[in-house]
């Protein structure tokens, strides 16, 4: 069983913190209905053990405290209130050298918007592309000007290191990861059970092509996702980004590891994926969202990306009542 750590200190937000710990709960709730086990442990970790004040008020109790030689698989960090920062870098000495201990080690580590400050404080993540609130990336770029900071709404993931510039993001991320560890369809269900608006307004889980710091080919990714079901022709697109077509081709190949066009393939095929899992629309209806006119050859496409007909991936991925 993994063991998941989520950090609680003064001036986190509650709602950013229990996000994350609801999500491994409705994992467990999915991991018995269809008949896994339990794969994960939550602990909610606070420098001494005592309860915290959160953003708002309420306290914030422990599960355990912080010490040296704790092995976590997982560490997140929650959002704090933006005018906290200063204070709380202050007095997290302990807190910061606890969480440079698992980054030393390799285990992953999410950070939610202006957590990533934590990360930064560590002095472990120098140069690299970290995703935090967009009202505080300038005052996280003074305080730390050897780390990159961006307004990403998704997330950014560097080697073990994950950060998300909002909420959603980070449940994108801890989507990503929980496809890498339980599979895709797994994660597809865990998609469709968090649902807070249509399933259409779902982020892409394409673990790995994000593991790159190119922020011009991270705003094309962005574009791409947003408006999937468009056509999309490479010249135009390059000229939005001010880029000329072979330079856009090059950039994104190299950052991401696929083409352009072979991108919006897999955001298209992802976004069908989760209209099957969370709608009664037709496969027809579907093709048609996903931006394919020909239903048959949108079929002959998942077939071949995924070894099964849409109608057989919906089947094996029925969504239960939790």
């Amino acid at each position: 069983m993994k063991r998941i750590a989520i950090l609680a200190f003064p001036g986190c937000w509650a709602m950013s913190l229990y996000s994350a710990r609801d999500f491994f709960r409705i994992v467990a709730l999915l991991e018995a209905h269809v008949g896994l086990g339990q794969g994960y442990a939550v602990e909610i970790l606070t420098e001494d053990g005592a309860p915290v004040a959160s953003a708002s008020g309420p306290q914030v109790p422990a599960d355990a405290r912080m010490a040296a030689g704790q092995v976590y698989d997982l560490v997140i960090v929650p959002a704090l209130e933006g005018p906290r920062i200063d204070g709380l870098l202050k007095g997290a000495e302990n807190m910061v050298a606890w969480l440079g201990e698992h980054l030393r080690r390799g285990a992953p580590v999410l950070a939610l918007t202006t957590g990533s400050c934590l990360l930064a404080a560590t002095g472990l993540v120098d140069g690299v592309l970290l995703a935090t609130h967009w009202a505080y990336l300038r005052r996280l770029q003074a305080v730390f000007p050897r780390c990159r900071f961006t307004a990403h709404e998704s997330y950014v993931q560097v080697g073990a290191v994950y950060s998300a510039g909002s909420l959603n993001g980070g449940l994108d991320a801890l989507l990503a990861l929980l496809a890498a560890d339980r599979g895709d369809q797994f994660a597809q269900l865990c998609a469709a059970h968090l649902l807070v608006s249509e399933p259409r307004h779902l982020q892409p889980l394409l673990p790995g092509h994000r593991n790159h710091q190119d922020e011009a080919v991270l705003r094309v990714q962005e574009w791409i996702e947003a408006r999937h079901a468009e056509p999309l022709r490479i010249e135009e697109l390059a000229r939005r980004f001010g880029f000329s077509e072979r330079n856009l081709k090059r950039r994104f190949q190299v950052a991401t590891c696929i083409s352009p066009n072979l991108y919006l393939q897999r955001v298209r095929i992802d976004k069908a994926k989760k209209l099957l899992i969370a709608t009664r629309l037709s496969v027809k209806e579907i093709a048609y969202e996903v931006g394919y006119e020909n239903t048959s050859f949108f079929v002959r496409l998942f077939k071949r990306e995924l070894g099964s007909t849409p109608a057989q991936w919906r089947q094996a991925g029925r969504l239960p009542l939790i």
